[in-house]
């Protein structure tokens, strides 16, 4: 089988990283898988486009491909659905967030959207937004298993915070939190793993240490006490998912894999989006409270073991695919 993949994920291109990784397991799994990016050109916005765009056709005339896929609902999945018109081609459109699903993004999506043979989603809330004939599949992790630990909380506690440094992150809040809260922890403090725009605008704290991007972010989850991730919007988040495999205790706001994967009480603590003082008590609760912690960090590992595994999801993917080839088929 051969997949033509349109992204716009620009961890696609990093050597070694995680998207990287995944999509090499993906490909060996289906056959072929051929990326395309806007990000692999150089120019402007509309100067990437329109090369993808020739290169893509040139792509697509040289080799049959049985699907297109892409992971974007707007500018790309237009020029792929434009594409997959073209030399009748099945497609997917693969939707991980609606961080930007605003006026002609919104009406670019619900042209798509109906439009698409398939499409997948990375949460049951997602599928509840977009259509019932969505599939759901998260985006797994390949971080390795953590080893046991017995960390002094006494002597430093850490918050830790993984992700993109761009305004739907909220991450300021989180820095405005735990500034509330080191005025009566002070041995606490807060690690921030990520780069982005946002970062020269954050708030600076003497107990906020900002650790760039990172390539194996595992020892960062290794030496953490609590995970905090702060999103107005999330597609899925499986940075949470990483932390919980690291049996941390989670805070979340309402997003995402919250409802699905974290369940307020159970294995994490939900809050609701943009509420600072529930950031705070929630924070507060953690650092005092020793027995919830650890429970729900138990909770969070075993919910953690109890998704599928990397082969799991892969064979899941390439059974969709499989169907979409198939169905188009007999049309």
């Amino acid at each position: 089988m051969r997949v033509l993949n349109f992204s716009l994920d620009k961890e696609i291109l990093r050597e070694g990283s995680m998207v990287q990784k995944r999509l090499a397991s993906l490909s060996a799994a289906v056959g072929e898988i051929a990326v395309l990016t806007p990000f692999m050109y150089c120019g402007g916005k509309t100067a990437q486009f329109f090369k993808l765009w020739k290169q893509a056709r040139k792509i697509l005339a040289e080799k049959h491909f049985d699907l297109i896929t892409v992971q974007d609902t707007s500018y790309l999945a237009l020029l792929a659905y434009m594409l997959a018109k073209k030399f009748r081609v099945p497609l997917e459109v693969q939707v991980h967030g609606f961080e930007k699903l605003y006026g002609v993004r919104k009406l670019l999506a619900r042209f798509v959207l109906r439009r698409a043979d398939k499409i997948r989603v990375v949460s049951e809330r997602l599928r509840r937004e977009i259509s019932p004939r969505a599939y759901v599949l998260p985006v797994y992790t390949q971080l390795g298993m953590p080893i046991e630990k017995n960390k002094d909380t006494r002597v430093i506690f850490t918050f830790l915070t993984v992700g993109r440094l761009v305004p739907v992150k909220n991450v300021e809040m989180q820095i405005r939190a735990f500034a509330r809260i080191v005025r009566d922890f002070p041995n606490a403090q807060l690690v921030i793993v990520g780069d982005g725009p946002e970062r020269e605008n954050l708030p600076k704290h003497s107990r906020v240490i900002f650790e760039g991007t990172q390539k194996e972010p595992s020892r960062f989850y290794q030496n953490a006490d609590a995970f905090l991730l702060t999103s107005n919007s999330e597609g899925w988040g499986v940075v949470v998912t990483e932390a919980a495999g690291f049996g941390l205790p989670i805070i979340m706001t309402d997003v995402g894999c919250a409802g699905e994967f974290i369940k307020n009480g159970e294995n994490g603590i939900v809050i609701p989006i943009g509420d600072e003082d529930a950031l705070v008590a929630a924070m507060r609760r953690i650092i005092e409270n020793a027995e919830l912690r650890a429970r729900l960090g138990r909770s969070a590992r075993a919910s953690f073991s109890a998704l599928p595994s990397a082969e799991e999801q892969i064979r899941k993917q390439v059974e969709e695919w499989h169907s979409i080839v198939t169905i188009t088929q007999l049309l």
